[in-house]
Formats: C-alpha cells, sequence, structure tokens
C-alpha cells in the first residue's frame, strides 16, 4: 500500500514516496514545490518583416533578378505560416528541490502536463501528512 502508484506511465512513476524517472529516483520528501510553464506559439515578426520587404522590393522596383526576390520572399513566407501551423509550443514541467530546479520534461500536449502536476502536488501533500504524522 506504500508504494502505491500515485500516477505511473511509460515514462514516469509517482509514489508517496519517490519519484521515478527511468534509471533516476528522487525522494518525495526533498521536492519543495513544481513549477508549470505554458508558452505559447511565436510568430518571427523579424523574419516576417524581411520577407514581406523581398516582396514589395521584386514588386515595385524592376530590376534585374526582381522576380526572384520576390519568389524568395513569397517561399519564406509560406514557410514562416507552416511552421507557425505545425510546430506547436512545448510546455514545461520543474521540479525546485531545496538544492536547486530542474527540468524533468517538456511537451506539447499541457493537459498530460496539468495531470503530471497534480499527481505531484498530491504525492507532496501525502508526504508531508505521513511526516507529521509520524513525528
Amino acid at each position: 500500500m506504500e508504494n502505491q502508484p500515485i500516477f505511473k506511465d511509460n515514462n514516469f512513476t509517482i509514489t508517496r514516496e519517490l519519484f521515478i524517472s527511468g534509471n533516476t529516483r528522487f525522494a518525495i520528501q526533498h521536492l519543495c514545490s513544481i513549477k508549470l510553464t505554458k508558452t505559447r506559439r511565436q510568430i518571427p515578426y523579424t523574419l516576417l518583416v524581411i520577407e514581406l520587404l523581398l516582396i514589395a522590393t521584386g514588386f515595385i522596383w524592376d530590376f534585374r533578378f526582381h522576380s526572384i526576390v520576390t519568389l524568395l520572399g513569397f517561399l519564406g513566407f509560406v514557410a514562416n505560416v507552416l511552421i507557425y501551423i505545425f510546430v506547436k509550443p512545448v510546455h514545461k514541467l520543474t521540479l525546485v528541490f531545496s538544492s536547486g530546479e530542474r527540468e524533468i520534461i517538456g511537451v506539447t500536449d499541457y493537459v498530460y502536463l496539468e495531470g503530471l502536476a497534480t499527481a505531484f502536488s498530491r504525492s507532496i501533500v501525502e508526504a508531508k501528512q505521513r511526516n507529521l504524522m509520524i513525528s
């Protein structure tokens, strides 16, 4: 009963006593808090401005390779749009110990991280209650 997992999946196991990640084990009693960082998608404004300038320059001025400059600007713009659509932001979970912080996981699924954070919170509370009952 003591080592029943609060949370268990392919990567992590959290019990009242331990957090197990692969071959690494952390004692929950040394865990002070957790930090959950939600990130947002980033728009590369500098590249966007350069691409729009290339497109505008190719259309406005008539010089030798203006069509190539316009094409480069347009292809860069399309690439940025595709990156924005298909690359998801990475959310992070950091454990704070009395000796320092350790980033444990970074994933695109925020709901999964919330479940993991809830399991850590529950484990911290149960470890603290157990220590108070023993004392």
